[in-house]
């Protein structure tokens, strides 16, 4: 899978506490997040790692609800550690379709008998 690593900088005080949850909780409810951490030297930057993350949604939907400023810092691949094995490829291959034969449509045979008797001399 695409499994990549985002860093954002949040312009929030490292020991606000009701902040930083909030910052938790906006970067866990996205699609794809499987982690978040709070890193850096001022504690203020969010690391947050998953599947397919589309990074500028997420830092928009931060600026928005914390009502203050945050800076993408890097999108990446994550880090493999030592002892970690890359993970076996599977490609999909799709082949065109096709109709193993040719196909005839087949029409309803309606026999058309002689039904009328006489009458009317106009039809």
């Amino acid at each position: 899978m695409n499994k990549r690593k985002v860093v954002i900088r949040l312009s929030i005080n490292g020991h606000d506490k009701k902040s930083r949850s909030k910052a938790f909780k906006i970067a866990v409810s996205q699609p794809g997040v499987n982690s978040a951490a709070m890193k850096g030297e001022e504690n203020n930057q969010l690391e947050v790692e998953g599947e397919q993350i589309d990074a500028a949604v997420l830092t928009k939907l931060l600026r928005k609800k914390l009502k203050k400023g945050a800076e993408l810092l890097s999108v990446g691949p994550i880090d493999k550690k030592d002892g970690e094995k890359d993970d076996p490829k599977i490609e999909l291959v799709q082949y065109p379709f096709y109709y193993p034969y040719h196909v005839v449509p087949q029409y309803p045979f309606y026999e058309v008998t002689e039904s009328y008797q006489g009458g009317c001399s106009i039809l």
